[in-house]
């Protein structure tokens, strides 16, 4: 599996943005960009949406107003950072820096060895976390009506236990219209509603019991046919409560929200490690992808790393085109999943799951590569598609592609 870490080194000097460049891409196998700051932002991270692992800051004799930009984010949107200043009154730099949440402190001239050394110290501190990481919650929410993300998380669950042998959980959060079970050929007698008047005293063992198994050993919980539930009928305490529950009992949560944003939803996706957005290839439906984002993001606080789209149905011969699409979302993360009309229908009347029914069609090969990135807490594409190396052996292979 290919380790990705994203450096970036912003500054308002060209030739020193361009030499530290220079020295981390030929002393370290890490992805770095530059930033120049000149549009008249102290902000080095001004209008970036997918922010970097790592910040590398080259102060100038604005420092302070920088270094003050940078403190006043949210600690959600403020990635680790070094800072680099001239030699001066460094008490007073360094003061405002440690307020920043600076990891270290260079002046200039730069020892690169020093630098090199404490840049890989947070890259391999971000590995060690990816690669020991604890039990995940991922939501999966249309941007418009009818883009696919009960599809997409019910084949999403079931690729993680039969591919990655992990234990799942498959929620359906809909409480009026939801149909989760349909894609796996399931019909709950017990739901959601009924486990959540006991969510307070619930084991692992008395949660499966209300919860529907699949072959596969994803287990579902839903609301029953006969149940209609009220968002506001919801005991907000008792749900985090079920979702605490549900993450001490399986290693992957997979919830699939309606598209609508009530305290229901917003305390699921508070807590969610990953925001799947789905999406097509229409402008009303990328219109609708904007328009979701910035509420996650500016009213909901939802990190940009934590949020990837997914364009379903994709048709690389659509007059909008891939590239379209990734400057109309400012080059935020962006995953496809073929149309293959055929085989989804299948899924849905019969409830036999892509990987089961074609284990090597292309989008059977698309769910696996994004179930392989959600896994890792990490948006990068999977280079072989074995799925199941990364669970086997991403911990001790760690820097193996695999």
């Amino acid at each position: 599996m290919e380790r990705i870490f994203n450096v970036l080194v912003a500054g308002r000097d060209k030739q020193e943005l361009v030499a530290l460049e220079r020295i981390l891409r030929d002393r370290t196998d890490l992805t770095v960009k530059t930033r120049l700051a000149s549009n008249g932002h102290f902000d080095p991270l001004h209008d970036i949406h997918v922010l970097p692992d790592l910040i590398i800051l080259c102060l100038s004799d604005v420092w302070e107003s920088e270094l003050q930009q940078f403190s006043e984010r949210s600690p959600s949107s403020r990635p680790p950072v070094i800072v680099v200043t001239n030699t001066g009154d460094e008490t007073q730099v360094m003061r405002h820096a440690m307020r920043a949440g600076a990891r270290d402190f260079y002046t200039r001239p730069v020892n690169t060895d020093l630098l090199i050394e404490a840049v890989n110290l947070v890259a391999n501190e971000k590995f060690d976390q990816s690669s020991s990481s604890g039990p995940l919650l991922t939501a999966v929410v249309n941007a418009k009506g009818g883009s696919g993300a009960t599809l997409l998380a019910a084949n999403l669950a079931h690729v993680l236990a039969k591919e990655g042998r992990q234990k799942v959980a498959l929620i359906d959060m809909d409480l009026q219209f939801g149909t989760l079970g349909l894609y796996l050929d399931l019909q709950p007698t017990m739901g959601i509603i009924e486990v959540l008047e006991y969510a307070h005293g619930l084991d692992a063992v008395s949660l499966k019991a209300y919860m529907t198994e699949h072959e596969s050993g994803v287990f579902m919980l839903a609301a029953t046919q006969n149940s209609v539930v009220l968002p506001r009928e919801i005991d907000l305490e008792k749900l985090s409560d079920l979702i605490n529950t549900l993450q001490s009992t399986f290693d992957h949560v997979i919830v699939d929200l309606p598209r609508q944003i009530d305290a229901v939803t917003m305390t699921v996706l508070e807590r969610a490690d990953n925001v799947v957005i789905t999406t097509q290839q229409s402008l009303t439906h990328l219109r609708d992808t904007i328009r979701l984002k910035s509420i996650l993001r500016d009213e909901l606080g939802i990190n940009d790393n934590r949020m990837l789209v997914v364009v379903n149905r994709y048709d690389s011969n659509d007059a909008i085109t891939l590239a379209d699409i990734n400057k109309m979302l400012s080059d935020s993360p962006v995953s496809t999943i073929p149309n293959d009309y055929k085989r989804v229908t299948e899924n849905i009347n019969l409830g036999i799951p892509l990987y089961k029914q074609s284990r090597h069609s292309a989008i059977t090969k698309a769910v696996i590569k994004l179930a392989t990135r959600l896994s890792n807490r990490d948006i990068s594409a999977d280079k072989s598609g074995v799925f199941s190396r990364m669970f086997g052996h991403f911990q001790k292979d760690r820097g193996l592609d695999a």
